[in-house]
């Protein structure tokens, strides 16, 4: 069948998207054991001018594997490129009490937007005690929390989240990657819980995930990422272009329901 996407074609004729992107799923900087083509936060920024890219959400290497780099590589690349990054401030469960000491930043630091947790990595269950205050902290500032999540594995699969749900219903939680092997699952929770949102980020790569995503629980809550630099944001934008939903709902994914996002946390708006 032809598809007739306006958004489509022009991106074939240009190769470029002609409405701006922000990719809410990020990171930066050099990861143990792994060649990436860039890294940098310069880097990033010369590959996100020439795809336009308006901004990324992100949280660095370091930050998610090195917790006495505690968020510093992101709060350099946020006062270096105000506007291009806003930063999820990762926490380690491990080290609850060094990590908890410092969320107030979060409020006080320019270009943070949101909390990043990663349970399967740290191997802490997404639902257990160690994430209590900081999930607390989130649901009082109604910051988006976005977490790793990965179906039929210890730690952050749906039934975790679920865990959390139950008891913060009104959290906003990103379910990171829709969580691969138990999609459907997430996709429940998501018809369950309104706050929580999709994203695309590695989960692009399925055949007709964004026709399911959106099928089931309406375009407004399916962000587009990519896990730049592990993937060219132009890899993942093909999945939505040339899905069979309109327009504008891929006009919503690409850019606008991120920005909303992004707008609607209160202490960005005092800023």
């Amino acid at each position: 069948m032809t598809n007739t996407s306006e958004l489509a074609r022009a991106y074939l004729e240009t190769g470029r998207s002609q409405i701006p992107i922000i990719d809410a799923h990020t990171h930066m900087g050099a990861n143990y054991g792994t060649s990436l083509s860039i890294a940098t936060a310069d880097e990033m920024i010369a590959l996100m001018d020439r795809e336009n890219v308006a901004c990324a959400f992100t949280s660095p290497h370091s930050a998610l594997f090195d917790p006495s780099a505690m968020n510093r590589e992101l709060e350099d690349a946020m006062s270096r490129f105000p506007g291009r990054f806003y930063g999820y401030f990762t926490f380690n469960p491990n080290y609850a009490d060094r990590f908890n000491a410092r969320l107030g930043d979060i409020l006080t630091i320019p270009g943070y937007l949101g909390i990043k947790l990663l349970p399967g990595y740290h191997r802490y269950d997404l639902d257990g005690p160690a994430y209590d205050d900081v999930l607390d902290f989130a649901l009082a500032h109604e910051l988006p929390v976005l977490s790793h999540t990965w179906g039929e594995l210890p730690y952050n699969a749906p039934k975790n989240a679920e865990g959390v749900l139950k008891k913060r219903p009104k959290l906003r939680l990103i379910m990171g990657h829709t969580s691969p092997g138990e999609a459907e699952a997430a996709i429940t929770l998501a018809k369950t819980y309104p706050n929580i949102y999709l994203d695309l980020c590695d989960i692009h790569r399925h055949n007709g995930i964004v026709d399911r995503l959106v099928n089931a629980v309406g375009a407004d809550r399916v962000l587009f990422g990519t896990d730049m630099p592990w993937y060219d944001p132009n890899y993942c934008l093909g999945s939505i272009l040339f899905s069979r939903i309109s327009d504008a709902d891929k006009e919503k994914i690409i850019y606008k329901n991120a920005k909303a996002l992004l707008d609607s946390v209160p202490h960005r708006r005092k800023a």
